[in-house]
């Protein structure tokens, strides 16, 4: 019997949680194989002393059957999660093609709305599920992941993929005490297991906090109580998009979004103000850019979004010293 062969490419925040957990579930296990695929400081350091998880309630080092940054060094896997940031996604996936076999399953757990959609451009022939995390976790420093949050969840899935292996990576997941969540082809758009609604709630959360506190250069914190009106002007543009793709978000979902962000640690701000703050690549086309280009292909009008959109990628930014 052929061994499963698991591949994580992109070992930070979540890539590094959820590689770690099942690297230490499945060290030497006669089964199942766990591939990382990094570079940089991180590669040399799980290479040397392995990856490091701390949770509320233990920490854990494991090490994967491999760590590198060849691919051509793994082969054709079963699974492959995709973790790494939206902007590197095309790249990433034709550095990939090494371990992308005929029959290999892609599980991207990036953000954005039209993820697996881009992925299976490039991959037509591959099954490509949807996916997407709810976890707060931090890459501290190279090898060693943080959980900052008590609880998370994973959902993934295809509501026309093969289901038994849906079940399969559920199951060699649930073994590694990662809870997931798969869609259901009987169930409503409504009901909190559909993936399309799942990805679509986070990304709602992500992209209008990503935006506001990136145009205005400020705190989550400081945009709630500077720029609400804005925040809740981005947000029903958002759903307006949205219920013209067939989400049907519920109607509360605007402010739901904002007070998920009210309870954020003082100080707090988004993954992407941060990288613009440091003069990084960022998300800004996923994130934002993605909304304009939607809305003006269905003919919505989203003119908060323009504007900011339009000041996040035509003036300078004021880097951080």
């Amino acid at each position: 019997m052929n061994k499963t062969k698991i591949a994580i490419s992109g070992i930070g925040a979540v890539g590094g949680y959820y590689g770690g957990l099942l690297a230490a579930r499945y060290k030497d296990s006669e089964d199942i194989d766990i591939y990382f695929i990094s570079r940089g400081e991180n590669l040399e350091e799980i290479r040397k002393n392995g990856i490091e998880v701390k949770n509320t309630f233990l920490t854990i080092k494991a090490k994967p059957t491999l760590a590198t940054d060849n691919p051509a060094e793994i082969g054709p896997v079963d699974y492959l999660f995709c973790c790494t940031k939206s902007y590197d996604l095309e790249e990433n996936i034709v550095q990939l093609t090494p371990i992308i076999g005929p029959n290999t399953v892609i599980i991207p757990l990036l953000n954005g709305a039209d993820i697996a959609e881009r992925i299976q451009k490039l991959l037509p022939n591959n099954e490509v599920w949807k996916g997407c995390v709810y976890i707060g976790s931090r890459l501290v420093r190279p090898g060693r992941v943080e959980k900052f949050t008590i609880k998370d969840r994973m959902f993934f899935g295809s509501k026309q993929g093969n289901k038994k292996r849906q079940k399969d990576l559920q199951d060699i997941l649930a073994n590694a005490r990662i809870l997931t969540t798969i869609p259901d082809d009987r169930l409503n758009a409504f009901n909190p297991a559909d993936i399309d609604l799942r990805i679509w709630k986070k990304f709602f959360m992500i992209s209008t906090a990503a935006t506001i506190t990136s145009y205005f250069n400020e705190t989550i914190g400081e945009v709630v109580n500077n720029h609400i009106d804005l925040f809740i002007t981005l947000g029903y543009e958002l759903k307006s998009v949205a219920e013209a793709k067939g989400i049907r978000l519920p109607d509360g979902q605007v402010f739901s979004a904002i007070d998920a962000q009210k309870i954020m640690p003082n100080n707090s701000t988004t993954s992407m103000h941060s990288d613009f703050q440091k003069g990084n690549r960022t998300e800004v086309e996923t994130l934002t850019g993605y909304v304009v280009r939607t809305a003006q292909e269905l003919g919505i009008e989203v003119p908060t979004y323009q504007f900011m959109y339009k000041g996040l990628t035509e003036f300078p930014y004021p880097v951080a010293d």
